[in-house]
């Protein structure tokens, strides 16, 4: 057996004993992952290629466990990040690099499973955000970070990009929440990352789009805060974002409105409200980038959209 494969076992045997040895999967997957990790990053400085190697196989050791037992992985997937965190930022530097690697890890090996890669991105967003004090990171960068491994993994499995952003965006929401955040600001910039990394891995920047606008709504709605202003902050974040990569903005506007309206429809809120706030926070978002750019959005959302007609608010009506 090569040292990979070792190390792949030894992961998988420890988590499938201490989820027996205890019955609980939440506690178990943190303590064993990082000890585990603890155990073998001790001597590495540097998120380097052998302390990546190492991450990965304990992570992929790790989900053969919780799957042999009959662990869902995607509910298991936040307390394997905190195991991550914990189990790194002590023995190495860079956890945040970890993270991102791991969540990568976490999407490919899992649908190699069969597993629910949609709600493995939830996990790992959630894990993320609950662990980003102890990463002594800025929430915004572990975001980023996490958002891209996260687009990532889905465009290299081939995945359902719309439904993974959605989840993303719906756990981003919760954990937030939980962490006792700015739960608007946060689901804005992990909409932005989200389609910024759509364009810079290839993946289908509609449906991300659309996925992200309607998971930040939903997520919204659970957590009881205002749909509105969510809907406006994470049209203009999206817009942004892919102007700064040079995206197209004006599809990135007209996808942003069908998504609200989508979203809108979905938890009973006025779609033409929503189809006006998105349009104008994308026009407003595409006036800062340029003119040009805020000319193309305007003719992009002008109009009738998914059968609601747009009308702009101040100043642009």
């Amino acid at each position: 057996m090569s040292e990979e494969q070792s190390l792949i076992a030894k992961a998988k045997n420890s988590v499938i004993e201490a989820i027996k040895g205890v019955g609980d999967i939440t506690n178990a997957t943190v303590e064993t992952v990082s000890g585990s990790l603890v155990t073998a990053l001790k001597g590495t400085k540097d998120i380097s290629s052998e302390a990546g190697g190492l991450i990965k196989n304990t992570i992929i050791g790790s989900i053969q466990g919780i799957m042999e037992v009959g662990g869902e992985i995607g509910s298991a997937t936040k307390n394997l990040i905190l195991g991550v965190v914990t189990g790194t930022k002590d023995v190495a530097t860079n956890t945040l690099d970890a993270v991102g690697e791991s969540t990568t890890t976490l999407i490919t090996t899992t649908a190699g499973l069969g597993g629910n890669i949609a709600q493995t991105a939830k996990g790992a967003i959630q894990g993320t955000i609950v662990g980003a004090k102890d990463m002594g990171e800025n929430l915004v960068d572990a975001v980023a970070k996490t958002s891209a491994a996260i687009v990532k993994g889905v465009t290299e499995v081939g995945g359902e990009l719309g439904s993974a952003v959605k989840e993303t965006l719906i756990g981003t929401a919760h954990a937030t929440k939980e962490v006792g955040g700015k739960t608007v600001e946060t689901i804005s910039h992990t909409a932005g990352s989200l389609v910024k990394a759509t364009i810079e891995f290839g993946g289908d920047l509609a449906s991300s789009v659309k996925g992200s606008m309607i998971g930040a709504i939903q997520g919204t709605q659970e957590i009881g805060g205002t749909v509105l202003d969510t809907v406006s902050q994470t049209a203009s974040s999206m817009v942004k974002a892919v102007g700064q990569v040079g995206g197209d903005v004006s599809s990135t506007a007209k996808h942003a409105v069908e998504g609200a309206i989508e979203g809108a429809k979905h938890i009973g809120v006025n779609t033409s409200e929503a189809a006006s706030a998105a349009a104008t926070s994308a026009l407003q978002a595409a006036g800062e980038i340029s003119s040009a750019a805020g000319e193309q959005v305007r003719n992009a959302v002008t109009g009738t959209i998914g059968g609601v007609k747009i009308v702009l608010k101040k100043p642009f009506n």
